[in-house]
């Protein structure tokens, strides 16, 4: 099942990354007015997701979590990607800010998207520290060096 994990986030995270792509020529603009910042950060932004993404699915086998636990690493990714996306998406296009639940429709979906993604990305980075977990000493033939005592 780890190998569909690892599909999912690879597919998952060249998708956020193309948009993130794709948000960098409306940021092309020479000039500083906000329009133009915040494509530039929709474009840095989703691209550091995406990256994140695929350097997860490199390291998922790597990782000791339950099955249970790996699901919850990998919708968590999932819904980081596509909750900051819509927050940097509607920011980007309408000019909200998203920072408060009040105003326009516009502004509550990017206050929204921007609330699941960083929820979602703290449980992805927890999961992920969890992972790092020594396995369990099994006796095998490096469990000679794993110290037993400080010396």
């Amino acid at each position: 099942m780890i190998d569909n994990d690892r599909r999912r986030l690879i597919f998952h995270g060249a998708i956020v990354m193309f948009v993130g792509l794709l948000c960098g020529y409306p940021a092309l603009g020479e000039g500083v007015d906000e329009a133009v910042r915040m494509w530039r950060a929709a474009h840095v932004q989703l691209l550091m997701v995406g990256i994140w993404l695929l350097a997860t699915a490199a390291l998922l086998p790597s990782l000791v979590l339950e099955r249970r636990e790996v699901l919850g690493l990998v919708w968590s990714l999932l819904a980081t990607g596509y909750g900051l996306m819509t927050a940097l998406l509607t920011r980007a296009v309408t000019g909200v800010r998203g920072i408060q639940p009040t105003g326009p429709a516009a502004n509550w979906l990017a206050f929204t998207g921007a609330a699941v993604g960083i929820l979602a990305s703290l449980l992805a980075v927890l999961l992920t520290l969890m992972g790092t977990r020594a396995p369990p000493d099994t006796g095998g033939p490096h469990s000679e060096l794993t110290p037993t005592s400080r010396d």
